[in-house]
């Protein structure tokens, strides 16, 4: 059967979960020849960023074979609210849940700064690993899988789908080898759910402004360049992985709640999408 006998629907569905496995089996070759062949670091710097460039190719190939186009898939202009205002509403966000994900640090005092490196180098590179992968992920689970299912699902299923794909893209072999059910287990808490509740923001942030990428990106760009380097709880007096898990699931539930009161859609979409009765 050839792809244009295949209904509509299941297009959606097939590209949808064959872009996830094309980008999730990437990372793993990567994590796979970190663990067995332990590269120049020169090396390791290229394929780290050569990898969201692929997925990215490969998610502007999928466009072109479904006869979709990059606007449809989420890059274009906020429609909802403009985009100097979409911007500020993102850095407002970053601020919010970096305030609250750091809370117990707050609590305690006990910070330590790791820093950015000033090799001019290690900063383009930092600069562009945060850029690429943003535009990757929301690219696929955000602008293609998201977008994709709902032109044929409800709203909640297709935004809880392409969540839960989008937490189980953050899994790496490398981690859970040989790790006890114990550790699996915790590692599923501390990865994939936390993932899972950032896709529901994420989508719900793309969805409310006009199916735009530009402030999940805006979001996820911010979140990657400038959370490793902070200030984070000191190792010596960390707090429990539940709590830690439990603040930044709260971080991300409370965006959403400040998402849907401060932009308004249309009440025809609403009701479109099973937001109001």
């Amino acid at each position: 059967m050839t792809v244009s006998a295949i209904p509509s629907k299941g297009v959606n569905i097939i590209t949808s979960i064959l872009l996830f496995i094309i980008a999730f089996a990437l990372w793993q070759v990567y994590d796979l020849i970190m663990l067995y062949i332990s590269p120049p670091t020169t090396t390791i710097y290229l394929l780290y960023l050569a990898i969201p460039t692929i997925s990215l190719a490969i998610f502007f190939l999928f466009t072109k074979l479904t006869k979709s186009t990059s606007g449809k898939q989420g890059y274009r202009k906020p429609t909802a609210l403009k985009t100097s205002k979409c911007l500020l509403l993102s850095v407002i966000f970053i601020i919010i849940y970096v305030l609250i994900y750091l809370f117990p640090g707050f609590s305690t005092g006990n910070f330590y700064y790791q820093g950015i490196s000033r090799n001019p180098i290690l900063i383009m590179h930092r600069i562009a690993s945060a850029i690429l992968l943003s535009l990757a992920a929301e690219s696929i689970f955000r602008g293609y899988v998201f977008r994709n299912l709902i032109r044929n699902y409800g709203f909640f299923t297709s935004l809880y789908a392409s969540s839960i794909l989008f937490g189980l893209y953050q899994v790496s072999i490398k981690d859970v080898i040989g790790s006890s059910l114990d550790k699996i287990i915790i590692y599923a808490f501390t990865n994939v759910l936390p993932s899972f509740v950032a896709g529901l923001f994420l989508g719900f942030f793309f969805y409310k402004i006009g199916w735009s990428l530009v402030g999940p990106l805006a979001f996820r760009t911010g979140v990657r360049f400038f959370l490793d380097p902070l200030p984070i709880v000191s190792p010596t007096s960390s707090p429990p992985w539940w709590l830690a898990l439990t603040l930044e699931t709260m971080s991300y539930m409370i965006l959403i709640l400040i998402v849907d009161s401060v932009i308004k859609e249309p009440r025809y979409l609403r009701r479109r999408y099973g937001l109001e009765d």
